[in-house]
């Protein structure tokens, strides 16, 4: 399950991403649409670590088994 709860991220006063909350059971298959500039592929580069987030829980904290588990369960096609 992923489930994400008030993720943001900020390019100066520009709002790439801006408190989203997400919840993703086991199994689910999700799309991520939108027009050009939405968000998309912002939301997805933090979701896999790939730039940090200005607010939520930062998952760059993990270390060690907890790390491990985060990357196990974590994938991104580009």
């Amino acid at each position: 399950m992923l489930e994400i709860r008030s993720l943001s991220r900020h390019f100066g006063d520009v709002r790439a991403v801006d408190d989203v909350r997400l919840k993703v059971d086991e199994g689910e298959l999700v799309e991520i649409i939108g027009r050009s500039g939405a968000g998309k592929s912002t939301l997805l580069s933090l979701i896999n670590r790939l730039v940090d987030p200005t607010a939520g829980r930062n998952v760059t904290a993990l270390k060690g088994h907890e790390l491990r588990l985060w990357c196990a369960q974590s994938a991104m096609i580009f």
